[in-house]
């Protein structure tokens, strides 16, 4: 009889366990809506950035969570990571540059981070709030260095015509 009682105690406690797991994988989170303006590309990375599988995607889930219009937080993040882990793996040749490949990597942190404060039990509003404007600023920190890589590419473009030009105008000193 003894050995019964033990064993329906602890078939009780793996219910109780289960049912906490449960209530925590569906807890409802509300966040405020914030107005997030992320720097718009130059046409150059534009045209580059079509060919980046996911990053309009990428794109269009942060600014989604930005604006509150998710059913479940949680399940967007999770996604969001396997995207950004996408992204990261498969940077376009013309944007494959330190620069931004670093700036990639910590937008992959920063959603994974946000990721991981979504699954916490008893987490507040401020920090998550707090994770996904750190999020945002990755982001947004990419798309900045994208538009510089570009620009560095029309300046010297730019200085390589001016030069060629010059030593062809310049008269000849033999």
């Amino acid at each position: 009889m003894f050995l019964y009682l033990v064993i329906a105690c602890d078939s009780g406690s793996n219910q109780k366990n289960n049912s906490a797991t449960e209530t925590a994988d569906s807890v409802t989170i509300s966040l405020p809506k914030t107005n997030v303006d992320f720097p718009q590309l130059s046409a150059d990375a534009q045209n580059i950035i079509t060919s980046w599988l996911y990053f309009q995607e990428f794109e269009n889930d942060l600014k989604r969570i930005n604006s509150g219009n998710v059913r479940n937080y949680q399940t967007e993040t999770k996604r969001m990571v396997s995207v950004s882990d996408s992204l990261l793996r498969n940077i376009p040749e013309p944007l494959n540059t330190k620069p931004i490949s670093s700036r990639m990597r910590v937008v992959n942190v920063r959603v994974k981070l946000l990721d991981e404060t979504m699954h916490q039990p008893n987490v507040t509003t401020q920090v998550i709030s707090k994770n996904l404007e750190e999020t945002n600023t990755a982001f947004s920190n990419l798309i900045i260095q994208i538009n510089e890589t570009f620009e560095k590419q029309r300046i010297d473009e730019m200085t390589r015509f001016d030069q060629n030009s010059d030593q062809k105008d310049s008269p000849n000193n033999d």
